[in-house]
């Protein structure tokens, strides 16, 4: 177990000489006890790996909106190869759009509107498109091929 690796069973727990102060009696004991500890660890470990509460748990109403986008020219829509997410490439900051539903990133976090001029609403990381869940807000922005890019 991870208990017996980590050396927390012996130091930590202070099960390692219970077999010798309580005899042949005791190594039956000692067993229960770390079976028991390496349950309660498993169930810390877990715990651990729960995800963390959004930064924005209760009341997203409180997050001020994002300022106007500034285009460079024409917003147009690029497809992202091999999605269903479009990309607006002359924007100030990465905007996608999907299915109706425009978003962006503001200052840490996430909006949508169904308009692309606004009104933008804050949104939970579990109201966007599945690829812009897990990677950096950018990153698709940032990562275009240079080729199929417009210059800057």
């Amino acid at each position: 177990m991870m208990i017996r690796r980590m050396g927390l069973r012996k130091d930590f727990f202070g099960v390692s000489d219970m077999g010798r102060i309580l005899g042949a009696e005791g190594a039956r004991v000692k067993k229960n006890i770390e079976w028991i500890y390496s349950i309660l660890a498993l169930f810390l470990l877990l715990a651990a790996c729960q995800p963390s509460q959004p930064l924005h748990s209760a009341d997203l109403s409180d997050i001020p909106p994002p300022p106007p986008i500034r285009f460079d020219a024409t917003p147009v829509p690029t497809l992202l190869p091999r999605t269903n997410l479009y990309l607006f490439l002359s924007s100030d900051r990465p905007v996608y759009y999907r299915k109706g539903s425009y978003y962006q990133n503001w200052k840490g976090n996430w909006f949508a509107s169904d308009d692309l001029r606004g009104p933008w609403r804050a949104i939970e990381k579990e109201e966007l498109p599945d690829l812009l869940v897990n990677v950096p807000p950018d990153y698709f922005y940032e990562n275009f091929p240079y080729k199929l890019r417009k210059d800057r």
